[in-house]
């Protein structure tokens, strides 16, 4: 189909962001070769399989470019949502190591079987009633419209994501070292971006009941440049590279 100047925007932007986050992911991931820490592996895991669910978008962007189609819905909403309880579990053990070791299996217990029912409700309506998982605006390729099912499983995921990450930040934060503090600081208003921005995200196709309205291209683009944020917020508390931490100490 033929691509208006807001589906550029939000396809561009939403590509934007899958790119930086792989950058983000593989690179704190590749910090296990140097510090030999499971922790970089499952958080670079898990950042990675939270911007998944802005993968479809970028492919069917993409695919929009070269050959004017896009992904197939069951494939959009595949590629979009079937990772998201692995990215929780690794999310989880990784939070786990850090904070509460003691509690690791019963979370992992409880998060493995969480995962495996949402994969078998997922599946069955993807084969039976894939209207109930989303449907996808025809006159705007990247705008989706998810089903009560696939709205509270992310509202879910979103929700330990953020309680889980605020507390391991605020422990940061409480350091005595600089360094230490600046990285807590960056991972508190990571998650906290990132939470508004996926919120914003999975509300818009309820809050607009017009799907050509501009303005909900220009929300969507908003919430795009906000999950950019976050993931650079997100490297700079687990890796805060020279030149970020050149920028948040220059006095």
């Amino acid at each position: 189909m033929a691509l208006e100047l807001v589906d550029y925007l939000q396809g561009s932007f939403s590509l934007i962001f899958v790119i930086i986050s792989l950058i983000i992911g593989f690179s704190i991931l590749s910090k296990y070769f140097q510090y030999k820490s499971r922790l970089y592996i499952l958080v670079g895991i898990a950042w990675i399989g939270v911007a998944s669910p802005w993968f479809p978008d970028s492919i069917s962007f993409i695919m929009n470019i070269l050959f004017q189609e896009s992904l197939a819905i069951e494939w959009y909403f595949i590629i979009g949502n079937v990772t998201m309880p692995v990215a929780l579990l690794v999310w989880l053990i990784a939070y786990t190591d850090m904070i509460n070791k003691k509690k690791q299996k019963l979370t992992v217990i409880l998060t493995v079987f969480f995962g495996i029912v949402f994969e078998i409700i997922f599946f069955y309506l993807l084969i039976t009633d894939i209207d109930q998982i989303g449907i996808i605006n025809e006159s705007r390729p990247f705008t989706v419209e998810f089903g009560i099912f696939i709205s509270i499983f992310l509202m879910l995921v979103i929700l330990i994501m953020f309680v889980t990450g605020i507390i391991f930040a605020q422990k940061s934060v409480k350091s005595e070292d600089r360094e230490v503090r600046l990285k807590g600081k960056l991972l508190r208003a990571a998650f906290i971006t990132f939470t508004i921005a996926a919120l914003l995200d999975s509300l818009l196709g309820t809050i607009f009941a017009v799907p050509t309205d501009p303005l909900l291209a220009i929300m969507v683009v908003i919430t795009r440049i906000l999950l950019i944020i976050s993931a650079l917020e997100f490297y700079g508390g687990f890796i805060l590279p020279k030149w970020m931490h050149a920028i948040f100490t220059k006095k």
